[in-house]
Parts: structure tokens; C-alpha cells; sequence
């Protein structure tokens, strides 16, 4: 393993300069505001309420970082800061955003955290509004696995599919593309629903789709289920609650039916992959009892609870996925 160095520990302190130069410009909707069109200093500043000063030297530092594009006194979209970043733009990646926004204020609680603990009380409120654009993020992140992930998945026939707090249904969707035979049942909260919905009513899988609203741990999964989804939930609970949801899985599924863990799982050592140990930091910061599990653990976990003949596939950026059979 390769040790950062002195200058390489400073370098990405330092990124924290770009990265909320980058999100002020989110903030300010300074992508959304240039749109299509090449505008002034003072022109953008009056549209985004702000004080020319500011405005002159944040839109110098985005064109500095290559955000945007500056020629004599204008500033201008690049063709990708206005494909995900501006509003008008069909591609317009508003879950992303909100998210990352929404990650400053919580990151800067981090050194609390580790000193003090998890605040527990703000972690279980639920918000719809979040609820909602954190489905849609989920969705504009899903592009890098879903395909990947689907054609593991769909080695073997699909069948009746349950995606247990799938959110979005973009990688049902994506197996149901590939498989024409599969059906899906989305079990999620109503809001994620709601977006799911909207993503997919204009493709011909939504046909072969079925959406259940409710809390996991209280709603039925059905029975004579083929295969069961349980992506990126795992993380979330403690090893109490996923033993209670992984019993009503297997229960749920036909004898020798599959379920097909998606996760960030840990080695052993706890610091690879690396993608996986960060992640840790992210579940002490946005979940109450939520951790990153190694392979080893989470294989315990479900040999325990009726699965067996486990097989690990690597998906994509430090994502897996581990493959257990109802035995």
C-alpha cells in the first residue's frame, strides 16, 4: 500500500477550497443562471443577488477550475456544467446537487461526532422533501452500477423480482430490460415511490412493475418470491435489524431462491477497499445504528439466517455484491 505524503496530506486539505467554491456555485445557481447564454460579471451578479466583489471572484475561480469558461469579460456554461448543472437542461442532475449540498453542513459536523457521538435525535426525523431528492440522486448515481449489476443478476432467470428499498427502481428497470420474462415489486417509502413513478413512466418495463408502500421492517414481502434485492440497505441497520429483515427474505423466497446483497463490504483489515472505509465515516455521520460490514461478517449474517453457496462478484468503485441461495 502506498503512503500519502507531506505534500499529498496537503493537497487534499486544500481540495476543501475548490470543493465549497464548487458548491457556493451550486448554492448561488450560477450554471442555472448563465444557462445557454454568455453574461457579465455584474449581469450574473444581479441575477443571483449577490454583491459584484464576491461575484467577480467566484466566477474567476470557476473558470480558473474549468467550471466554466471565460472569454474577455463574459462567463459562459461549459457543455457540462450546463448538461448536469442547469436547470433547463433535461439532464439536470437536481439529487446530486441537493446532496451534495446537504453533505457540507453535515460534514462539518464530523469532529463533534467522532468526540461526542451520533446525534440520534436529528437522524430519525424524516423529511419527505429529502426523502424525495435523495431518490432521485440515488437514481443519477445508479448509472454506474446498473448495468453491471444486472448482468450478474440476470445469469440465472429473474422471475419475480422484490426490491427491497430500491428507491428509484433503476436497477430493477435494468433487469427487467435485459430479462423479458422478470416482474418487479418496488417496496419502499410512498415518497421514493412517487419518484420512481416518475422516472419510469415512459418505459415499457413500468408494465411489469408493481409498487408496495411501507416500512421494511412492518410490510409483507410476499411468498414464492424468485429473487430478492436488498441494495444498498444493509448499511443502514445494525446487525439486530438486518437479521430481521433478512429472516422475512428468506422466508419470502422459493427454496433455492436467490438474494443478491449489493453493498460497500469491507476486507478484514478494515481500510480496503478504500471507497468502503470512507464509507464507514459516512455512516457514523448519516445514519443512527448504520455501519460498513467486511465480506466476512456479512456472510456470517446470512449463512446464520438460512442462505448458503454465497458467491462475490466486484461491481464498480469499491461497490460488490454477494450472491446467497434460500438452502
Amino acid at each position: 500500500m502506498a503512503y500519502l505524503t507531506y505534500e499529498q496530506i496537503i493537497n487534499k486539505i486544500d481540495q476543501l477550497e475548490e470543493a465549497n467554491i464548487l458548491i457556493a456555485a451550486l448554492e448561488f445557481r450560477v450554471f442555472t443562471h448563465l444557462g445557454k447564454k454568455s453574461l457579465s460579471c455584474q449581469t450574473l451578479a444581479n441575477k443571483a443577488g449577490l454583491q459584484l466583489e464576491g461575484a467577480d471572484a467566484l466566477l474567476n475561480a470557476l473558470a480558473s477550475l474549468g467550471a466554466i469558461s471565460k472569454k474577455g469579460n463574459s462567463f459562459a456554461n461549459t457543455p457540462e456544467s450546463y448538461k448536469h448543472f442547469c436547470e433547463q437542461s433535461p439532464n439536470f442532475k437536481k439529487g446530486t446537487i441537493f446532496l451534495r449540498k446537504e453533505n457540507r453542513d453535515e460534514w462539518s459536523k464530523l469532529t463533534n461526532t467522532i468526540k461526542k457521538g451520533r446525534n440520534i435525535s436529528e437522524l430519525s426525523k424524516e423529511d419527505i422533501g429529502f426523502r424525495e431528492l435523495f431518490t432521485y440522486a440515488m437514481h443519477e448515481r445508479s448509472s454506474g452500477f446498473s448495468k453491471p449489476l444486472s448482468k450478474i443478476i440476470t445469469r440465472k432467470p429473474v422471475g419475480k423480482l422484490v426490491d427491497l428499498g430500491g428507491g428509484p427502481g433503476s436497477y430493477s428497470a435494468e433487469i427487467l430490460k435485459i430479462d423479458k420474462m422478470a416482474q418487479a415489486v418496488l417496496i419502499d417509502r410512498q415518497a421514493s415511490l412517487n419518484v420512481a413513478k416518475a422516472i419510469l413512466k415512459n418505459s415499457k418495463v413500468i408494465e411489469r412493475f408493481s409498487f408496495v408502500a411501507g416500512d421494511l421492517f412492518e410490510v409483507s414481502f410476499g411468498s414464492n418470491i424468485d429473487t430478492a434485492l436488498y441494495s444498498n440497505i444493509l448499511h443502514i441497520y445494525n446487525k439486530s435489524q438486518n437479521t430481521k429483515i433478512l429472516k422475512k427474505i428468506n422466508k419470502s423466497l422459493k427454496p433455492g431462491g436467490r438474494l443478491i446483497l449489493v453493498d460497500y463490504f469491507l476486507n478484514n483489515n478494515l481500510i480496503e477497499p478504500y471507497r468502503a472505509a470512507l464509507f464507514s465515516l459516512t455512516m457514523l455521520m448519516f445514519t443512527a445504528k448504520g455501519k460498513t460490514y467486511t465480506f466476512e461478517q456479512t456472510e456470517s449474517l446470512l449463512k446464520k439466517n438460512g442462505f448458503g453457496k454465497l458467491k462475490r462478484y466486484e461491481l464498480s468503485q469499491g461497490c460488490s455484491v454477494i450472491e446467497g441461495i434460500k438452502i
